[in-house]
C-alpha cells in the first residue's frame, strides 16, 4: 500500500552527477540532459541552503522553464536530434528548403525562357534530341553548316524561312541549345543534391519520396519537350501545307508538367521554413495552429484551394492559345467581333470534326477551333479575377477580420495585386497583337499570381504533421517540469 503511494521517479534520478556528466549527452534522453542541469544535480557540498533555495526558485519561474524546456525541444526538433527509428529527422533542415526555392526560382526563368524559344519561333531549329551530346553547340563552320543542314530539310525552314542565312540561324540556334542547356542544369542540380540530403539525413521520410517524385516530374518534362519539338517536324499536323507549328496538346502538356514542378518545388521549400518558424516557440507555434483550425475558416481555406486550381486551369487554357496562336485574331477586349462572343457556326465549326456523326464536335472544337479557344481563355480569366475580387470582399467581413491573422491578409493583398497585374497585361497583348515583351511578360505574370496563391495558402493552411510535432514539444516540457517539482518537494 505504501508502496503503491509513494511517488514515482524515473530511473535517471538516482544516477550520480559524475555519471550523467561521463555520459554521451547524445546518447542521453531529454530529461538527463535537462536533469543534469537542475539546481539539486550540482555538487551541493560547497553551496549553503540559502544559495540552492534561490537556485531552486529561480528553476521553478516560468521564464526559466520556457528556456530550458521549450526551447531544447524546438531546438531537437529543429535540427533533427529527436528521430525515428529510420534515423530520419522529423522537420527536414533549413538548406534544404532554401535549395528547393532556389530551384523554383530556375524552374520560373526556364519557363520564361521557353515562352520567348516559342515567340520567337526558335524551338524547332533544333531537329534531334542529344541529351548528352547535345550539350555542347557547333564549335567550327563544318559543324554549322550540317546544323544548318538539318534545319533546311524541316517544314519550317521550307514553307516560312527559305531565305535565311546562317548568321540568322544561329541566333534562333542559341535561342533554343540555351533553353535544352538550362533543362539539363535545372535536372543535375535538383538530382545530385537531393541525393546528398537523403544520404546525410538531412531531410525527413515523407520528403524523401517527395524529392524522388519531384526527380523523375524533371526527367519526364525533358521527354515532353522533345516528344513536343518532334510535333513540329512534320507538314501534316494539321495539313499538308500548312504553318509550321507543334501540337498544341504537347505544348500544354510541356508548360503544365513545368507548373506543376515549380509548384512542387515552392510548395515544400515552404512549408519547411513554416515548420523551422513554429518549432522555434512552440507556445505561440500551438497557439496560432489552434486560431487556424477554427471552423469559421473552413471556407476561406478551401477557397484559396479552389482558386489555386482555378488559376493552373487558367494557364493550361491559355497554354491551348499560344499552341494555336489565337491571340492573333479577335484583337478587342470585351466584345468579339459584333458581340461578347463570335457567332455559334463559328464557335462550333463542323469542319473540325473527324467522326462521320459529329460526336467530336463540341470538344474538338473547344481545344482547336481558335475563336472558342480564345473565349474559353477570356470566361476562364474572367473567373479567375471575379473570385479572387470575392474572396478580397469576404476578408474584410467583420468576422474575418477578426479570425484571419495578418500575415494571412498580407497574402491576399498580393494576390489581388497580381490579379490585376495579369488582367492588364492579358488585355494589352491582345490589343497589340502579341507582342513579344508583352507575351512574355503575361506569362510570367501568371506565374507570379499562382506564386502568391501558393504563399497564401501556406499561411492558411493547417499543417497537421508539424502540429503533432508541437504536441510532442509540449508534451516533452510538461513532464520534465513536473518530476521536477515532485523532485524538489522531496528535497
Amino acid at each position: 500500500m505504501f508502496r503503491s503511494l509513494a511517488p514515482r521517479f524515473p530511473k535517471e534520478f538516482f544516477t550520480c552527477r559524475q555519471c550523467l556528466r561521463g555520459q554521451d549527452y547524445a546518447t542521453k534522453s531529454l530529461f538527463r540532459r535537462q536533469f543534469a542541469s537542475l539546481p539539486f544535480a550540482r555538487d551541493t557540498s560547497r553551496t549553503n541552503s540559502a544559495q540552492l533555495n534561490a537556485r531552486s526558485k529561480q528553476f521553478f519561474t516560468p521564464a526559466f522553464q520556457r528556456s530550458a524546456f521549450s526551447s531544447t525541444v524546438a531546438k531537437a526538433a529543429e535540427d533533427g536530434t529527436v528521430k525515428a527509428k529510420s534515423s530520419f529527422p522529423k522537420v527536414s533542415d533549413k538548406k534544404v528548403a532554401y535549395w528547393l526555392l532556389g530551384s523554383a526560382v530556375s524552374v520560373f526563368g526556364i519557363v520564361i525562357f521557353g515562352g520567348l524559344t516559342r515567340l520567337t519561333e526558335s524551338g524547332l531549329s533544333i531537329t534531334e534530341w542529344r541529351p548528352v551530346t547535345g550539350s555542347l553547340p557547333p564549335m567550327n563552320q563544318a559543324d554549322w553548316e550540317v546544323e544548318f543542314e538539318k534545319y533546311r530539310a524541316s517544314p519550317e525552314f521550307q514553307l516560312l524561312n527559305p531565305h535565311m542565312t546562317l548568321s540568322e540561324f544561329k541566333s534562333i540556334f542559341y535561342m533554343e541549345w540555351i533553353h535544352r542547356l538550362w533543362g539539363r542544369f535545372v535536372g543535375l542540380s535538383f538530382v545530385f543534391p537531393a541525393i546528398y540530403f537523403v544520404a546525410r539525413k538531412q531531410v525527413s521520410k515523407p520528403m524523401t519520396w517527395r524529392l524522388a517524385g519531384i526527380a523523375g516530374l524533371i526527367g519526364f518534362q525533358g521527354f515532353l519537350g522533345w516528344w513536343m519539338v518532334k510535333s513540329g517536324l512534320k507538314d501534316d499536323l494539321f495539313a499538308p501545307g500548312s504553318h509550321p507549328r507543334v501540337s498544341q496538346y504537347r505544348l500544354t502538356a510541356h508548360l503544365g508538367a513545368a507548373f506543376v514542378c515549380y509548384v512542387a518545388m515552392l510548395w515544400n521549400g515552404l512549408a519547411i521554413l513554416r515548420s523551422h518558424r513554429l518549432l522555434a516557440d512552440s507556445d505561440a507555434g500551438i497557439k496560432l495552429l489552434d486560431s487556424l483550425r477554427n471552423p469559421k475558416l473552413k471556407l476561406f481555406r478551401r477557397s484559396v484551394a479552389g482558386l489555386g486550381l482555378l488559376v493552373f486551369t487558367t494557364v493550361i487554357s491559355g497554354a491551348l492559345v499560344a499552341g494555336l496562336d489565337a491571340g492573333l485574331i479577335y484583337n478587342e477586349f470585351p466584345y468579339m467581333g459584333n458581340g461578347f462572343a463570335p457567332p455559334k457556326s463559328e464557335l462550333f465549326d463542323e469542319r473540325y470534326s473527324r467522326h462521320e456523326d459529329r460526336s467530336d464536335l463540341w470538344w474538338r472544337n473547344m481545344l482547336e477551333n481558335p475563336s472558342l479557344v480564345q473565349l474559353d481563355h477570356r470566361i476562364m480569366a474572367m473567373t479567375t479575377f471575379t473570385s479572387i475580387m470575392a474572396l478580397w470582399a469576404y476578408s474584410r467581413s467583420p468576422a474575418m477580420k477578426k479570425l484571419l491573422p495578418p500575415n494571412v491578409k498580407k497574402g491576399l493583398h498580393g494576390v489581388v495585386s497580381f490579379a490585376f497585374m495579369q488582367v492588364g497585361l492579358g488585355i494589352t497583348t491582345l490589343y497589340y497583337l502579341v507582342p513579344i515583351p508583352l507575351a512574355s511578360a503575361h506569362q510570367a505574370g501568371s506565374l507570379f499570381l499562382l506564386t502568391w496563391v501558393l504563399v497564401l495558402g501556406s499561411r492558411i493552411w493547417h499543417p497537421s504533421r508539424t502540429a503533432k510535432l508541437l504536441q510532442m514539444a509540449a508534451k516533452a516540457r510538461s513532464q520534465p517540469v513536473s518530476s521536477a517539482v515532485n523532485a524538489s518537494k522531496k528535497l
